[in-house]
């Protein structure tokens, strides 16, 4: 504790990810930053239903999504692949939902801080407009992504393009960049641009905690 001419202060030293969260969770003064990082606040829990609870028929992309593994994700929106869902799980907070959104785990460490490891993200599939800016799950014909093990991955899409002498423009490259420094970016050339889908975007975070429920579960 040490004093000033505005009166008494100390340091508060804490982990990146805590107060990530904690800023994430709404935080607007220093008063409440000190309280949320001194008692960690409390996680929403998320429910994933199983798949033969009576909900989804009347709930299915009102207030429950599917939830896909990354790679059955990539599969299914990419190339038609038929596959069943692990489960559905509970959304709120991303306004109407539809049949394009779809919710997947992330896998490994690229994308943090702002995703880690774990986390249940929110994806809308066949984006239009621009993706320039955008995180979004791309397949694409290259080497292993070293997060998923698979020609799949969730990066920060950027793109350099250039005239094709009609008018018009052309990629150049497509660069997908991870966030995390100790990662490096994919980069794919002009001449393998069709070797790369974006399957979707990526929406928003929802947890990395959860609850199994059936419609056996001893809840009302």
């Amino acid at each position: 504790m040490s004093l000033t001419k505005h009166g008494p202060w100390r340091y508060l030293f804490v982990q990146q990810r805590k107060f990530e969260r904690a800023m994430g969770a709404g935080t607007k003064t220093f008063e409440s930053l000190e309280k949320a990082l001194a008692v960690a606040p409390k996680e929403k829990q998320l429910k994933i239903i199983s798949l033969d609870d009576l909900r989804i028929k009347k709930e299915a992309f009102k207030n429950l999504l599917p939830l896909y593994s990354l790679k059955a994700a990539a599969g299914y929106f990419g190339n038609g692949e038929p596959v069943e869902p692990e489960g559905w799980i509970e959304v709120q907070g991303f306004g109407t939902l539809n049949e394009r959104m779809f919710v997947a785990r992330a896998v490994g460490r690229s994308m943090e801080p702002k995703i880690y490891d774990g986390d249940y993200l929110v994806f809308r599939a066949n984006p239009v407009g621009s993706r320039v800016g955008k995180i979004v799950l791309v397949q694409y014909r290259g080497p292993e992504d070293p997060d998923t093990g698979g020609a799949y991955t969730v990066k920060k899409y950027d793109s350099e393009k250039v005239p094709d002498g009609e008018g018009g423009w052309k990629h150049e490259r497509i660069v997908l960049s991870p966030l995390n420094p100790e990662y490096i970016p994919i980069v794919q050339e002009e001449d393998r641009e069709q070797s790369l889908k974006v399957i979707a975007e990526y929406v928003g975070k929802l947890s990395s905690r959860v609850r199994i429920k059936s419609q056996y579960s001893s809840e009302g």
